[in-house]
Order: C-alpha cells, then sequence, then structure tokens
C-alpha cells in the first residue's frame, strides 16, 4: 500500500504533501544520496548491505519471537515489487536475536536469484531499547561487524524522558563512525505517540536542530504525515506506540523509497572520519590517567569523595596500547566520584558564550541493582545558574553493559559570569551504590565546541 493510499484509507486529503527535511549532511556534500553506495553496488553486480539501528518500531520477526513484520522488511518487499532492487539480486534479512544468542540469524530470505548476489539487511533491532544498547559488549558483533554500505536508524521514543538526548544520539552516530568512517546515515524522526506530545519537545527537534553539524541525514516526513492525519488509529497497532503494520508502515515504506529514488550510483561519498580521535585542544589534564601517583586513590590531577575502590586494574581494559583502566567500586550511603577542576584561564579567557562539549569511555558491570553506575557530568559555577549545578549529566543507564563504550554529554554554553566549571564522573551516582559492582574508565575528556574528541587515542 502506497502512503498515498494508507492516508486515504483512513480519510485523510493528500492534496499538500509533508516538507521533506533532508537536513544536508556536512561533509557528504550532497542530502539526497544516502543510498549512493549501496546503488553502485548493486549497479556493479556486487554485493550490498544496509544496517538499520533501532527499537521495536524497526524489529522484523525472529523464528519463535512473536514480534509483527515491521516496515524494514516491508519496504524490502517494495523494492522486489516495484523493481527498484535489480532482478540479479536476491534479498536477506538478519536480525539480531537478542533473546538468545546475541548474534544475527537469517529471519527471512524473499528472492534468491541463485547466482550469490544479495542485498542484505541486518536489523540490529531491540524492542524497549535505546542507541546505548549496542555501544559497549554487543558493538562489535552487533554493529561493527556488519559492512555496512548504508546505516538507518530508528531511534527517538524511547529517549523521551532523557535530558542528555543529544549527547546520547552523538555518542551512536560517534562510535558508528570509528568503524564505518564513510557510511552514510539517515536518522528518521519516526512517528508521534499517540497520547502525548514528547516527541514535538525530545527526540524530533534534537534531530532536527543537529543533522548538519552532525553530518547525517535526517527524515521527518512520516512524523509530519501522523500529525497531518490526527494520529489516527488506524496508523497505530492498538497500543498508541508502535505504527500499524499496514498503513503506519506503508508511510515509511513510502519514506525509504523516496530516498532510493533519490540516491544516484554515480555519486561517492566524502566524509571525514569519525571525530572520536584525539584532539589537540584538551580543558583538563591526565584525562587518560596515565599519571597516577597513588593507584589506591583517585588519579594524579582528580579529587575523589565517598567511599571508593580505587585500582589500575590492567584486565578490563579498552585499548592494547594502554593496556589498563581505572576501576572503582563505590559503597557506603552517599554519592560517589572523581572530578576535576578546569583551570578558569582555559575558558574565562575566550570560551564565555561558547559551548564545551565531554565525553568519556566507560565500562560498566552487569547484574546487581545500580542503574548509577559511571554517570559523567560537567559542573558549572555562575550566578546565573543559581549556584553550582550539574550543568550536564548522562542518564541513568537502563541496563549496566558490560564492555567499553562511549559517553558523551550534549554540548554546554558557558555563561558569561561563569567562575568555575569541572569534569565529573559518578562512580556512582546513587546514595545506595551496589558494593559488588564496578565501573571502568578509560578516559574522560572536555574540549570546546559542539562535537567530542577523546583525550586519547
Amino acid at each position: 500500500m502506497s502512503a498515498a493510499l494508507a492516508l486515504k484509507a483512513l480519510g485523510v486529503a493528500t492534496a499538500a504533501k509533508p516538507k521533506r527535511d533532508w537536513a544536508a549532511a556536512a561533509g557528504i556534500g550532497f542530502a539526497a544520496n544516502w543510498l549512493a553506495s549501496v546503488k553502485r553496488k548493486l549497479a556493479a553486480g556486487q554485493n550490498a548491505t544496509i544496517l538499520v539501528w533501532g527499537d521495536s518500531t524497526t524489529r522484523n520477526s525472529v523464528p519463535a519471537d512473536g514480534t509483527p513484520r515491521r516496515y524494514p522488511a516491508q519496504w524490502a518487499d517494495s523494492l522486489i515489487a516495484s523493481g527498484r532492487l535489480p532482478a540479479t539480486h536476491g534479498v536477506r534479512i538478519y536480525v539480531y536475536d537478542s533473546l538468545s544468542t546475541q548474534k544475527y540469524v537469517l529471519a527471512e530470505t524473499l528472492r534468491d536469484p541463485g547466482n550469490g548476489l544479495w542485498l542484505d539487511i541486518y536489523q540490529a533491532s531491540v524492542s524497549g531499547s535505546i542507541p546505548r544498547y549496542f555501544l559497549h559488549a554487543y558493538f562489535l558483533r552487533a554493529i561493527a561487524a556488519v559492512p555496512a554500505d548504508a546505516l538507518f536508524i530508528g531511534h527517538g521514543i524511547n529517549l523521551a524522558s532523557f535530558t542528555n538526548i543529544e549527547g546520547e544520539m552523538l555518542a551512536a552516530i560517534e562510535q558508528f563512525r570509528t568503524v564505518h568512517p564513510m557510511t552514510p546515515i539517515l536518522w528518521t524522526t519516526q512517528h508521534p505517540l499517540q497520547a502525548n506530545t514528547n516527541g514535538e519537545t525530545s527526540w524530533r527537534p534534537a534531530l532536527l536542530r543537529n543533522a548538519a553539524a552532525w553530518g547525517i541525514a535526517v527524515d521527518d516526513t512520516v512524523y509530519q504525515a501522523y500529525l497531518a492525519a490526527g494520529k489516527p488509529n488506524g496508523l497505530y497497532n492498538g497500543d498508541g506506540i508502535h505504527e500499524s503494520t499496514d498503513t503506519g508502515c506503508a508511510l515509511y515504506v513510502a519514506m525509504l523509497n523516496a530516498w532510493w529514488d533519490a540516491s544516484s550510483p554515480g555519486a561517492g561519498i566524502a566524509r571525514s572520519p569519525s571525530l572520536l580521535l584525539p584532539a589537540d585542544q584538551q580543558m583538563i589534564v591526565n584525562g587518560d590517567f596515565q599519571t597516577w601517583t597513588n593507584t589506591a586513590a583517585a588519579p594524579d590531577s582528580f579529587t575523589s569523595s565517598g567511599t571508593i575502590a580505587f585500582s589500575k586494574d590492567t584486565t578490563t581494559y579498552a585499548n592494547p596500547r594502554k593496556p589498563f583502566s581505572l576501576k572503582g567500586v563505590a559503597s557506603g550511603a552517599a554519592q560517589t566520584w572523581i572530578d576535576q577542576v578546569v583551570d578558569a584561564t582555559k575558558f574565562r579567557q575566550y570560551l564565555l558564550g561558547k559551548p564545551v562539549t565531554a565525553c568519556a569511555r566507560v565500562w560498566r558491570d552487569t547484574g546487581g541493582s545500580s542503574t548509577n553506575l559511571a554517570r559523567l557530568c560537567l559542573r558549572a559555577t555562575a550566578a546565573s545558574l543559581g549556584g553550582t549545578v550539574n550543568a550536564v549529566i548522562a542518564d541513568a543507564n537502563i541496563v549496566q553493559t558490560n564492555g567499553f563504550g562511549w559517553i558523551v554529554l550534549k554540548p554546554f554554553v558557558l555563561p558569561d559570569d561563569i567562575t568555575g566549571l569541572s569534569l565529573r564522573l559518578f562512580i556512582d551516582s546513587g546514595t545506595t551504590p551496589d558494593g559488588t559492582k564496578a565501573c571502568y574508565v578509560d578516559q574522560m575528556s572536555l574540549v570546546p565546541g559542539v562535537m567530542p574528541r577523546p583525550y586519547a587515542a
């Protein structure tokens, strides 16, 4: 079913099309060419791969999973039925099986021409998840190992309550680019929840206002179509959250087909690699803990608060060139942290009214009771802020995740009357920490600007 027919079936006029926001990607040089690499490979008689990174709205069935057949699979149907996909190529859909094997399983083969040529669609989609789910223990197998020629992200709804939503999104984008630096990215604003306007105040504006700076393309047409239709029951599957598998999915299929049609196989992709590379202009010192006089306490240049068992751990680390991490285990009945006060001369002279961005690479033990392990925080003191406050703090963890991954804080503009600034990492920001669980910190960073730059490679 086409998008026009889907809306017509709901009694919605379609004369005026929703405005497409291509959100031109900085450094890519063109706005509508998300699938250029895919189409170029298909035209050359090669295999191509599209990676879908999302939540339950993009999750296709896994055997015995019980999930419905959602729009990525329906889009593949449409590519075949419409003749957009060359007849020389088959389609396979792989789904990340988070329920048992923690790996991709072949869910469907839609067409097999028998010549070994494929368009493969990998779905890294887990119900109830946010992008961070795949940035730690599952990153290598779910994201890094997929030879993605294009990335489609369908996340936002589960981030509605997050205060650091831009940081959550940017961490996913830039960690993806550490392994796929040339892969173009399209992120959909998804669709609004039926019962409220959370999307209009959280994930949707976060994507639309940052797309160009982040170097991604954003499509807002489905969200606009839902609003234009008045969010009728027919566009939802009965829970007011998920798109219906007929009319709702049809809008997404039409959106993806528009990107297919607009992409030119003759155009190349030109983009710089991930910004998660070391920065020359660093506002803190010893952010990778290379200087650590007393390993039973905080590293040099950092202070600590609360009861923390510190150690220089040589078993769990992120980088073999620096084979150790800061291990912290909190106990007692108070918040625990390490903190570094930023030298005022590094921001008072030229950064007033300008943004700064912080990031850290961490590991959080799984299990246990704490959801507050390893929360990065930027602290600021200014009369305009009401004193000393947590200017930006990473959201609490939905789940802990073994494996190292990046935390990124959304940019913070330094007020003109700022008198103090510090970068803090809560070992545990709760007052009842689980003393059996640890966090491991590889490095912390604070740089001028709106993009994250690590302290060290």
